[in-house]
């Protein structure tokens, strides 16, 4: 019977264990030293080599003739354990095993002692997924087990754990797996099972992967399955990912603003039954990759990806700015969002790329940056700015020059509401929220000025963050609000207002109102 990759390749020693050297080291010299924990707590994400390494504790800490803190493999407790002959490793899915009547049965067991090993060893995994009684049964007995007891909890969601319990266990974080580490290990794999793959395609598996070795396997073995060479190609049309092509092409066109170009992709991309959500991703993560290329000078190590795919994306990152970029993936995210609830995926995406290549929307950012540009050269050098023109729609009113928002700024007050905005769009927008963290908010009249950095001024000028923040900012104070940024006077700036009450008073005083000092009284 065909024995799956994942099966037949997993660790078997300590040694064999790919990127995770801080616990597997750790453990080994517990073994060596004889310093070996009652309760063993693994966390991490899935893929990464707990339950093997689970196994592999329980059979070194058993092991007739362990070596350097490995087992050896090869004496009758090592092979009992590993094709389960040998009852005293437990292996228990608290998934299914999550009552206090499934733990008081355990406790029952825990009074007799080992078949044949040295302890009894309990694996229990995804120990999360327990009831809070379950835990509160397991708490005396995980703090002083028997002398011959160990157990090892393991868990992808550790901050569900109760404290008491975290407390009484010896903790391991097992981090996502290196790109390389992964890819070395498929290419090892891959020759062992006398195939061969592209280095190329070993690291697009392990992008897939994201950082979970289990699943790269899993994927390379349904590579195999089709061609005993494997390359891109095989790996994209394996894992169902759209073409490099594809996502450069969709790209290209949002830029061209080319809504007919857009459309026909995707249509051309559904109807080779690929999936929207994934397409969505792959999207998202070819703009992150944009984001870090625009952002970092270096970006090796925050992004996965070849040398010529390298060189493409720098290519195309020229042809953005960063304040496009982030639309983009705000509009991609919450695109997202929409589409993991709802049955219209590809209605969902469309209507996300088409907003993108709205030419209306785009434009007025660029002409608004534009006339900044322009206001600002003008104040440096002393002229006035133009006189706007004379006819203004009623529905939208001009941007205040920085002349008047120097004056708005002067007389603002503090905005007391602003973290809970900051609160609420975290939920709306996570990009526009990372964007305004540390920033402040003031009022003057009908307009909110907004104090953040360059990035985040950059961010509020697309629409998408404007109409955001104004739809919450409406919702909480029940007013709409006009927003440009905060820019007081270098005398402001200098004599900063130091209290709100002093900013109540230099808003009354702007206003007309007297105000009665101390001095006066």
């Amino acid at each position: 019977m065909y024995q799956v990759l994942y099966r037949k390749y997993r660790p078997a020693s300590f040694s064999d264990v790919y990127g995770q050297p801080q616990v597997t080291s750790t453990l080994k010299n517990e073994i060596k030293s004889g310093r070996i924990a009652h309760a063993y707590l693994f966390t991490g994400s899935r893929g990464t080599g707990k339950t093997s390494c689970a196994k592999i504790l329980a059979k070194a800490v058993n092991c007739l003739s362990p070596r350097d803190g490995d087992p050896c493999g090869e004496c009758e407790i090592c092979r009992g354990i590993s094709d389960g002959s040998i009852l005293d490793v437990i292996e228990m899915d608290a998934a299914s095993n999550n009552g206090v009547g499934d733990v008081r049965s355990l406790q029952e067991e825990l009074n007799f002692s080992p078949s044949m090993s040295k302890y009894r060893v309990y694996i229990i995994d995804e120990v999360h997924m327990m009831s809070g009684s379950a835990f509160n049964a397991l708490l005396k007995t995980l703090e002083e087990p028997p002398a011959h007891v160990i157990f090892i909890l393991a868990t992808t969601e550790v901050h569900k754990l109760p404290a008491t319990i975290l407390s009484r266990c010896q903790r391991f974080d097992f981090r996502r797996i290196g790109a390389e580490d992964i890819a070395a290990r498929l290419e090892f794999i891959a020759q062992e099972e006398n195939a061969s793959i592209d280095h190329n395609a070993a690291l697009l598996i392990a992008r897939i992967a994201d950082g979970g070795m289990r699943d790269a396997v899993s994927l390379l073995d349904q590579c195999l399955s089709r061609s005993k060479s494997v390359g891109e190609d095989v790996v994209r049309d394996a894992a169902g990912l759209t073409g490099n092509d594809h996502l450069f092409s969709l790209s290209d066109a949002i830029l061209k603003k080319d809504a007919a170009a857009l459309l026909g992709i995707v249509d051309e991309l559904h109807c080779a039954s690929k999936d929207m959500i994934r397409l969505c991703e792959e999207l998202i993560a070819h703009y992150r990759s944009l984001m870090i290329i625009a952002t970092v000078k270096n970006p090796d190590g925050l992004i996965v990806t070849t040398g010529e795919e390298l060189a493409r994306l720098r290519q195309d990152a020229q042809q953005y700015s960063l304040a496009q970029i982030l639309n983009i993936l705000d509009t991609l995210q919450n695109a997202l969002g929409r589409m993991s609830g709802g049955a219209h995926r590809r209605t969902e995406l469309e209507l996300a790329l088409l907003r993108l290549c709205k030419v209306q929307e785009t434009s007025s950012t660029e002409a608004l940056e534009k006339r900044i540009a322009s206001l600002e050269k003008a104040v440096r050098q002393g002229i006035p700015a133009a006189p706007a023109a004379m006819q203004v729609s009623a529905e939208k009113s001009p941007k205040p020059a920085y002349s008047e928002i120097n004056k708005l700024s002067d007389s603002a007050v503090p905005f007391d509401g602003w973290d809970e905005i900051l609160s609420r769009l975290s939920v709306d927008s996570a990009a526009l929220s990372s964007m305004l963290a540390g920033s402040r908010a003031y009022t003057s009249g009908s307009y909110m000025l907004v104090e953040t950095s360059d990035m985040g001024a950059d961010m509020l000028r697309t629409p998408n963050a404007r109409e955001t923040l104004r739809r919450l900012l409406a919702e909480q104070t029940g007013q709409n609000w006009k927003l440009g940024p905060f820019k007081p006077t270098e005398k402001r700036s200098a004599n900063a207002v130091a209290s709100p009450l002093a900013a109540l008073e230099e808003r009354a005083k702007s206003l007309g109102i007297a105000v009665e000092s101390d001095s006066d009284q």
